[in-house]
């Protein structure tokens, strides 16, 4: 009896294993864009009122123009925040693809956190690079919105007080003063306060480790835009791979500094593993 060879049924094992990697890069893709996250930070002080302990700060950074609609608001709500506080780059720089008019764009975003808490502002150097700065700042203060221009600010409760302050990106005119400076003025009137600097820029704590405050707050990092496990923030905003300071808390000076990975991002390359992030911080007396 003549036997004839069978030709085998092609394999598609190696076709589905690509399909289901393909499929999971785009879940996490989808992920990292839309999926927004809250990140809690509780700090503690020996000079906090007591009046502030428990006091919530959101921290809300590098929107660029992302629009999350109800889902952005419903996650501060729901840290029940006594002050939001903005650390710049809301807005994107001017170029050939990004057309002026931003600013009305995002006033139902401010105007709905508004209405959860007062809000503080900080530029950082997209909104100085929109050629907008001026609509922004009027929009900001039409709205109730507090944009700290190298200065500072009381917060009170129950008969006590606290300092806010915040600088504005060296975008900025050439001739402002230095973070340094600010809080060195702030100390020749409020030597033994509870100080909270508002900055953009998270290069802080390496330029001036030993600012006369208590908790810097800053964002531009956008969290490296690519995480790695174990490794962290893939690129920095200097054009370095791994960059010291890429998102979470710091302490190497004589203050903490919390680094937001931000809402949103301006560059081509998609952000991966690195969710959009609500920071909460919470200050507790020690």
């Amino acid at each position: 009896m003549k036997i004839t060879n069978v030709p085998k049924k092609r394999s598609h094992k190696g076709a589905l294993i690509l399909l289901i990697i393909v499929a999971l890069i785009a879940a996490l893709l989808l992920d990292s864009r839309y999926r927004i996250v809250n990140t809690a930070y509780t700090l503690n002080y020996d000079n906090l009122p007591e009046s502030f302990d428990g006091y919530r700060v959101v921290q809300l950074s590098d929107l660029h123009m992302a629009d999350y609609g109800e889902k952005l608001i419903a996650k501060v709500r729901a840290q029940k925040p006594d002050i939001i506080v903005m650390t710049g780059d809301f807005l994107n720089m001017r170029s050939p693809k990004t057309e002026s008019g931003q600013t009305e764009l995002l006033r139902p975003t401010l105007e709905a956190l508004a209405a959860i808490a007062p809000c503080y502002f900080v530029s950082g150097n997209h909104e100085w690079a929109s050629g907008e700065i001026a609509d922004f700042s009027a929009l900001l203060s039409e709205l109730g919105i507090r944009y700290l221009k190298n200065e500072f600010v009381l917060l009170e409760k129950d008969g006590e007080s606290i300092v806010l302050a915040g600088v504005e990106d060296p975008n900025g005119p050439a001739d402002m003063i230095r973070p340094n400076e600010l809080a060195d003025r702030i100390r020749t009137v409020y030597p033994d306060k509870y100080l909270l600097l508002l900055a953009h820029r998270n290069d802080l704590l390496a330029k001036y480790p030993h600012l006369a405050v208590n908790t810097v707050l800053c964002g531009h990092a956008h969290g490296g835009i690519v995480r790695l496990p174990f490794a962290g923030g893939v690129f920095g905003t200097d054009a370095t791979f791994f960059p010291k300071y890429d998102a979470g808390l710091f302490n190497e000076g004589s203050y903490d500094m919390v680094l937001s990975r931000g809402l949103g991002g301006y560059t081509r390359m998609p952000r991966f593993l690195n969710n959009p992030e609500v920071v909460t911080v919470i200050l507790k007396k020690s």
